[in-house]
């Protein structure tokens, strides 16, 4: 259903000149349009003429609406297209000037700017903006839950982990049970969990930076300290951790040896930015403690068999990894 306001005049032929020329009647309605596209319920402005070539000419101006109170509240306000017209009356044959307003009964299809334009921009925006907001949001999970993983490695993980997947049963039976789901629903799921895991990443990722802010010290050995010289040597192992390698004297990922059935000590100083520790295969021994920010220590001591075991960061086993000879 239309609404629409009709306004009817008759200028004379001679003086239809001045009305298209700038600052006429008709260039005034033409700049006109930019306005009533900002109102409510504006749907189409119609501007017509008779064809007769000499007397009086017919112009009919139409704004279209798509509801009575949208008309009527721009009836009353300025500018409108009779006050436009009032302001030419020097060009209007006296008395021909009508306003009316009428409703349209039948309409089969009608041109409407706005609405139009909303539906190309909403044809050409979506198709973006929908998988290019899904590809954030799975890069944030993917990103964010591997910091956090890494920040609270073990018992916390496993914890964080069955938390995770209980949350995601609780919502996955909310969905398929709420036969009225409005899309604010999902909007207010989504946003909840991703202003979860949005703080998460930031708490992982401080936590990380403020232990990569302390610079390594490495000291020398000195009389009574622990030496580099492996297993055995009457002094612990002092090995350093570079991203991504352990290092002794000068040697990536060395080949480490202890004495069988002693108890052996080696000294870990993480000299790299990144999260590493060290762990026998095969064993229960494990740095303590297990995870080592840029610049601190630890150590770890073990007695085992004689035997040949494998040593690895459990951040970076593909890179950090060597061998332990024990005998």
């Amino acid at each position: 259903m239309e609404y629409i306001q009709t306004v009817l005049l008759q200028v004379d032929s001679t003086r239809l000149d001045r009305a298209s020329e700038p600052g006429g009647l008709l260039a005034e309605l033409d700049d006109h349009r930019s306005h009533l596209k900002q109102q409510p319920g504006f749907r189409d402005l119609r501007i017509t003429r008779s064809i007769n070539p000499e007397g009086n000419v017919l112009i009919v101006i139409e704004t279209r609406w798509g509801d009575d109170a949208s008309l009527v509240r721009y009836e009353t306000n300025e500018p409108n297209v009779a006050a436009i017209v009032n302001k030419h009356r020097d060009i209007i044959v006296s008395g021909s000037l009508q306003v009316l307003d009428m409703e349209a009964l039948r309409t089969e299809s009608s041109w409407v700017p706005a609405e139009a334009e909303a539906t190309a921009q909403q044809r050409v925006i979506w198709p973006i903006l929908i998988p290019a907001s899904v590809l954030a949001f799975t890069l944030l999970v993917v990103y964010g839950l591997s910091r956090v993983y890494l920040e609270i490695r073990g018992d916390g993980a496993v914890a964080l982990a069955a938390g995770i997947s209980i949350g995601i049963l609780i919502i996955a039976f909310f969905v398929a049970s709420n036969r009225d789901l409005k899309g604010w629903h999902i909007g207010s799921i989504v946003a909840v969990c991703a202003v979860v895991l949005f703080g998460a990443t930031i708490w992982a990722v401080s936590e990380e930076d403020e232990g990569e802010a302390e610079e390594p010290v490495a000291e020398e050995p000195g009389e009574g300290e622990p030496t580099d010289a492996p297993g055995g040597g009457g002094g612990a192992v002092v090995v350093t951790m570079e991203d991504n390698f352990f290092e002794l004297d000068g040697e990536e990922n060395p080949a480490l040896t202890a004495a069988a059935g002693e108890e052996t000590t080696f000294e870990l100083i993480n000299a790299g930015r990144g999260i590493h520790n060290m762990s026998i295969i095969d064993s229960d021994f494990i740095s303590d403690p297990d995870t080592l920010r840029g610049g601190e220590d630890a150590t770890i001591t073990f007695a085992l068999d004689a035997g040949t075991y494998d040593y690895q960061c459990d951040f970076h086993p593909g890179d950090m990894k060597g061998e332990l000879t024990v005998e």
